[in-house]
């Protein structure tokens, strides 16, 4: 039986709640939730050959960003629940991602589609093994073992180096890139132990985060800034969405609401985003998802303010959102095809249908290479 790359996605999607609760164990499920997600990652490249050799589908166009995200959500989200370092670390980097998520869909709206630079892509690989650092970083017996944590990569990424450079004749500069932050944080962990390590290692994902929106930050600023349609809700989605996050991450770190709700808020919010960019690519104009994310906003933000029902109202704005996605995701899979659309419109218009069908760009069903980083 052929493996599909949905399958694949799928299974990394199952695998999420496993590696949530082995976060929550001794020292030694600790390491097993730290190889479990190394695993994760590895199957994002797997999902990814797949859909390149057997071709790609909507689902796995719509599945694979959500894969990737709801997995920043919940180990981040689970880390910071434990006092590994402070909510604002996962604030920041969460709302990067559901920002950019809804300017995508602005941009979208806009008639502009933006490629994702190379750093965009590597952007969810530093956060996924920054994250298995920073869990394994207190636990290594000594100094010795610290630094080996970084030391045995970096020695491996040289002799890769090498061995790219004699079979290739070239530099492979993403890979000196890799071995140059490894030499940071080797640098960090010798001098200042395990504190100056974690921070080496969580400035350097958060300020990678960061980094890699400049782009879409300065074209979605751009496009938005003049008049145009739906201008107010445009701004009014980009504010919730940046906000969300951030709110999100201050009533788990301040008034310890209950954890599970909170990540399953902004895993379903990240998997919402990806249904609206599919959307907007169609050209589809829906807004709903601005009610929701503000619906979800002042919820949370009565909960910070009433910490005696805040664990209901908490679980009432988990359930909005997971609503609101199902309902989309229904209605997306119930819409018709873009060349059924065309060929409808065709007949209606007296065209023949097979050539209305061949009018229909190639980009009207976006594969799993368009996805956002």
């Amino acid at each position: 039986m052929r493996i599909t790359a949905n399958q694949v996605t799928i299974a990394r999607l199952l695998a999420m709640p496993l590696l949530g609760a082995l976060a929550y164990g001794e020292e030694q499920t600790r390491i097993f939730a730290v190889i479990l997600g190394t695993l994760i990652g590895l199957t994002d490249t797997v999902d990814g050959y797949l859909a390149r050799k057997y071709g790609s589908t909507v689902l796995g166009s719509l599945l694979d960003p959500v894969a990737d995200k709801v997995f920043i959500v919940v180990c981040y989200g689970c880390c910071a629940d434990l006092g590994m370092f402070s909510w604002a670390v996962t604030a920041a980097i969460l709302s990067r991602e559901l920002l950019v998520t809804v300017l995508r869909s602005s941009l979208e709206l806009r008639g502009r589609r933006l490629p994702s630079s190379n750093a965009a892509k590597a952007k969810t690989w530093v956060q996924m093994m920054g994250i298995g650092f920073v869990v394994l970083i207190p636990i290594m017996p000594g100094q010795t073992a610290l630094a080996l944590l970084f030391a045995v990569p970096m020695a491996g990424g040289l002799i890769a180096l090498a061995i790219v450079a004699s079979i290739r004749r070239r530099r492979y500069r993403p890979l000196e890139f890799a071995i140059t932050v490894l030499i940071g944080f080797l640098t960090a962990s010798l001098l200042g132990g395990v504190p100056a390590a974690r921070i080496a290692v969580l400035g350097f994902v958060v300020a990678m985060t960061w980094y890699t929106a400049l782009d879409y930050l300065a074209a979605g600023i751009k496009e938005l800034a003049p008049r145009g349609p739906h201008r107010f809700l445009h701004w009014a989605r980009l504010v919730a969405g940046a906000a969300l996050p951030v709110v999100a991450m201050l009533a788990m770190g301040m008034t310890r609401l209950p954890t599970v709700p909170l990540i399953i808020l902004l895993s379903v919010d990240m998997a919402r985003g990806a249904l609206d960019n599919y959307a907007a690519h169609r050209r589809v104009t829906d807004f709903s998802w601005v009610a929701s994310l503000w619906a979800e906003l002042a919820l949370l933000g009565a909960a910070i303010a009433l910490p005696r029902i805040g664990a209901n109202l908490t679980i009432i704005a988990m359930l909005i959102g997971v609503t609101e996605t199902l309902r989309s995701l229904a209605r997306y899979f119930r819409a018709p095809a873009p060349a059924t659309v065309a060929a409808s419109a065709a007949r209606t218009a007296g065209v023949a249908a097979p050539a209305a069908a061949k009018a229909v760009p190639p980009t009207a069903t976006p594969g799993r290479a368009g996805a956002e980083p």
